[in-house]
């Protein structure tokens, strides 16, 4: 197994775990109704139910690793000839190692989604916290830091059909 796929499947666990933790710890300590929204002096503009984020972020969890589990498994089955790509030629007499790359940037995709999706949970119960004082600047990295992980993980597919299969793949 090549380091790129071992980082893939421990990312990829390490989320779902990730992912399950913030979504138990956040629905733990959220009051009964989340501020979702603030105003510019932190006053609640507006609440949603914890039971609604707990099963809309369960549904989005779902949605997201099945949908793109089963597009991945579909994906494999479409003809080299028909996917769009860069050194379709090279690519076409490595369809093992083609498919492999692809299998990987699912499940990539998958992670990078679980990530930004446990991140946000976890952002949102410290908002909510009352102990604490709401200071938005302290959260600030959240849009960023999700904006990075996305665009990267979209950026690698075109990356890497650039590059040629080696032998050593």
């Amino acid at each position: 197994m090549k380091a790129g796929t071992f980082f893939v499947r421990v990312w990829r666990l390490m989320s779902i775990v990730g992912f399950l933790l913030a979504l138990f710890s956040s629905y733990i300590s959220y009051p009964d109704q989340v501020t979702v929204r603030f105003d510019d002096l932190n006053h609640p503009i507006q609440t949603i139910n914890r039971e609604t984020i707990f099963y809309l972020a369960i549904a989005i969890f779902l949605i997201n690793n099945t949908l793109i589990n089963l597009v991945g498994r579909l994906f494999l089955r479409v003809p080299t000839n028909q996917i769009p790509m860069p050194n379709q030629d090279v690519w076409a007499a490595h369809r093992p190692k083609l498919d492999n790359v692809f299998k990987t940037w699912f499940s990539l995709l998958m992670s990078a989604i679980n990530t930004v999706l446990g991140l946000g949970l976890l952002v949102l119960s410290f908002l909510n916290r009352s102990d604490r004082p709401i200071r938005s600047i302290e959260y600030a990295w959240l849009l960023p830091l999700s904006t990075i992980i996305l665009i990267a993980v979209i950026a690698s597919l075109p990356i890497r059909l650039f590059m040629k299969p080696g032998d050593d793949d």
